[in-house]
């Protein structure tokens, strides 16, 4: 099981489960929410259940993570890429099936944005938007037009001519010809920009407007390789480390209390130690996956990271 693909329904499990515990302290057993010995396990929950409510809050009405499962909009969305849709764009839809409240604006031509599948509920898909209620779409030799205006799509990738493409399809290829058809009122044509390898409204029809969640914002992480993640981890711990060693070393007025110094002495011991297996663990790691897989990964997370998504 992909945890990415079910992260959804786990967050609202666990926050499903807090609120249980929640209730059962608060309600069954006041006793033992009033005991001091328990005041650290009550705070413990209490934080939790208050930080889940707020994540999943945020995450239903401002931005949610989303992952990129597919090539279908190369090269300006690849797979592994982890972005943040911006919910507000367009308003909201309860449970995606009533008309749309407290709308900032429409979906735009160009717009790249995530929805629900039309023909699977269960499954969000992200596309560009290429026709708005109203609009003519049609292709012509692999060419969008709109409203009979050929439209200059700097963004789009093909992997076939269109010669190739109807050798491959036959003379109906949809890669290659489509339409016109004209967009229906309160619906969206999407495509998306790896058009060779796009399952979208040429196959499956318009996306009603209660289907839209929001509007792809930015990237934010990509996919790296285990090995690289570990290195990347441990340089992360190691950097904790030292700055948590340097703030007891350099610290401006040292405690006289001895056993808050011998405290303080074995927790630098505790960060240089964890600090040094960090290191190893990294250079091992390094030296399996190899400096070319270490560089290409970097490289890829380079471009890709805090990108703008256009």
């Amino acid at each position: 099981m992909d945890i990415m693909d079910h992260l959804n329904g786990i967050l609202w499990g666990l926050f499903g489960a807090l609120t249980l515990v929640e209730i059962f302290i608060r309600f069954g057993l006041p006793a033992f929410r009033k005991d001091p010995k328990n005041a650290g396990w009550v705070e413990t929950f209490d934080s939790l259940w208050v930080a889940m409510a707020v994540a999943l809050s945020l995450k239903a009405v401002l931005v949610q993570p989303f992952t990129i499962p597919s090539g279908s909009m190369e090269d300006t969305l690849l797979i592994n890429d982890y972005i943040l849709v911006n919910k507000y764009a367009y308003g909201y839809s309860f449970l995606n099936k009533t008309p749309r409240f407290l709308e900032f604006g429409k979906p735009k031509r160009r717009d790249v944005v995530v929805f629900v599948y039309p023909v699977d509920p269960s499954k969000d898909f992200i596309k560009r938007c290429i026709g708005i209620p109203g609009d003519v779409i049609e292709l012509r030799n692999a060419d969008v037009y709109v409203n009979g205006e050929k439209q200059v799509e700097p963004y789009v990738k093909h992997l076939y001519t269109p010669l190739m493409a109807l050798a491959v399809d036959g003379p109906d290829s949809l890669k290659v010809n489509f339409g016109p058809v004209t967009v229906q009122p309160d619906h969206y044509f999407m495509m998306g920009d790896n058009r060779d390898n796009s399952l979208d409204s040429r196959y499956w029809g318009q996306v009603p407007a209660e289907n839209i969640k929001g509007r792809a914002w930015v990237i934010y992480w990509h996919s790296v390789s285990m090995g690289v993640f570990v290195i990347l981890g441990s340089l992360l711990v190691i950097l904790y480390c030292l700055f948590g060693w340097a703030g007891i070393r350099f610290q401006k007025t040292p405690p006289s209390d001895p056993a808050l110094l011998k405290e303080q002495a074995q927790a630098s011991k505790n960060y240089l130690y964890t600090s040094g297996f960090c290191l190893l663990l990294a250079i091992f790691m390094f030296a399996h996956i190899g400096a070319g897989e270490f560089k290409d990964n970097m490289k890829t997370l380079k471009s890709r990271m805090f990108t703008v998504i256009k």
